[in-house]
């Protein structure tokens, strides 16, 4: 048997995860590129996403008009690694073969996430009276996520299987098809952010620079997610049985958020250490045109002939049929709306220079709860930045835990380049393994670019 490569890479990537797991921050290519320890590192509009107290930062620009021009997308799953796609692909695969790869998979499911999005020339930072500094930001994302039941890659990794003969295996006579969940969102948000530097009486002897600030989010998109799901396949000589139910629901809304940060430099400049709220109160209302359906069909002794010859599917399924005669597939349930909370997380961060080319920099990142897309397990990362010449940075990273697991990253860019007021940066680029530090054993990637970066600073 020859394997389709589509269906192996939608089954590499297209796995593991949950909704709006990934900040928008998180997949900026110089982010990326360190793993994700950029919490102390970024600077200007970037601050939104990371800490907005860092947009008081001496070293950061007070006026800052970033034109961006790029993309970023993740693809991460739970159960095949590269190695496995680069084994299989296009290669005939054996019984062992099929058993190894099914064998991989969780009694949960093979899980899959995927992110994407756009950096648009959408974010600006500038001063504002009474030493303030601000900025604003409107960014784009989606994604989808879901599980796929381990006995519906069985069943198309080997075909149909009679009852008796799943049996006579050990198996369950027929296919489960329970937990076949998933979600699927796009999402608006406009981030406004303020911050003032402060030196606090009790800092004074240790820090040079201190500052805080908060960011206030409108977030507007839509959303749909399987709530449960149960079904069977049993396959007899008769025919096969099917039935198949799922609660579904989808709505539009908004939400509100805010995130709070303080930021402080070293005396010797050196130094940054910041700790950040984000997410916090952060709700979803999800309320316009929301609905809530239950989705269901029933079929007993069909065959290949059960779908030829047939006046309408009201002669195929056993579904209950309409004042028509049609069969009816689905049933509204609800059409109230709902809220999501996106748990809060706690972020620190820390960078040192021990030399003006290199950047050290680490973060832990530990959300208060898990759900829409965010993880409970702690996440600790580790990044470094050097600057081969002055306009090409090169970095690497590792980090464990979060969502993703184990990760590792490389990112570069050319530039900046100084054009009078301007400094243009070309190709900035960050590549990431997702559930595996090495390449052949990672269980995903992400990969995140900005073609074009042109932006006037004013410090």
């Amino acid at each position: 048997m020859k394997t389709n490569g589509l269906i192996l890479a939608l089954a590499l990537f297209l796995t593991s995860g949950e909704a709006i797991a990934t900040g928008y921050g998180d997949t900026q290519p110089r982010a990326m590129g360190i793993a994700g320890a950029y919490g102390a590192m970024a600077r200007g509009a970037e601050s939104i996403y990371w800490n907005p107290a860092n947009l008081a930062l001496k070293d950061g620009p007070r006026l800052s008009l970033p034109l961006d021009l790029g993309m970023f997308f993740i693809l991460e799953n739970n159960s095949v690694s590269i190695s496995d796609y680069n084994k299989y692909n296009g290669n005939f695969i054996s019984d062992a073969d099929k058993d190894d790869i099914v064998g991989d998979i969780p009694g949960g499911g093979l899980k899959f996430n995927t992110d994407v999005g756009l950096f648009l020339p959408l974010s600006v930072a500038f001063p504002l009276p009474w030493g303030l500094n601000s900025a604003i930001a409107l960014n784009l994302r989606g994604g989808v996520e879901g599980e796929v039941p381990r006995d519906m890659i069985d069943f198309l990794l080997k075909g149909n299987q009679f009852a008796r003969d799943r049996e006579a295996l050990g198996k369950a006579p027929g296919y489960d098809i329970a937990e076949w969940d998933g979600q699927g969102w796009a999402l608006g948000e406009f981030s406004w952010a303020i911050a003032k530097p402060i030196m606090p009486a009790a800092l004074s002897n240790y820090l040079s620079e201190f500052a805080v600030g908060a960011t206030f989010k409108l977030m507007g998109g839509g959303f749909g997610e399987v709530l449960r799901s149960d079904g069977g396949i049993q396959t007899r000589v008769s025919g096969a049985d099917i039935s198949a139910h799922a609660v579904a629901r989808l709505g539009g809304g908004i939400g509100f958020g805010l995130d709070l940060g303080a930021t402080g430099i070293t005396k010797d400049g050196k130094t940054t250490v910041g700790i950040a709220l984000m997410n916090l109160l952060d709700t979803m209302n999800w309320n316009i045109e929301s609905r809530q359906d239950s989705v269901f069909v029933q079929g007993s002794r069909l065959r290949a002939t059960s779908f030829t010859g047939k006046a309408g599917l009201s002669e195929i399924f056993d579904n209950p049929v309409d004042e028509n005669g049609d069969p009816v597939f689905y049933e509204e349930v609800d059409i109230s709306g709902f809220s999501l909370t996106i748990p809060a997380m706690l972020r620190l961060g820390a960078t040192h220079k021990p030399i003006p080319k290199l950047t050290i920099s680490g973060q832990y990142d530990q959300a208060f709860s898990s759900g829409f897309g965010v993880s409970s397990t702690p996440r600790l990362a580790l990044g470094v930045e050097y600057r081969l010449v002055d306009w090409f940075p090169l970095s690497v990273g590792l980090s464990g835990g979060g969502r993703a697991g184990s990760s590792s990253a490389i990112g570069f860019s050319f530039g900046p380049f100084p054009l009078g007021r301007w400094r243009l940066t070309l190709m900035e680029t960050g590549l990431a393994n997702r559930g595996g530090l090495l390449p052949g054993l990672a269980q995903g990637a992400g990969w995140s670019i900005n073609l074009l970066r042109v932006s006037m600073n004013r410090i």
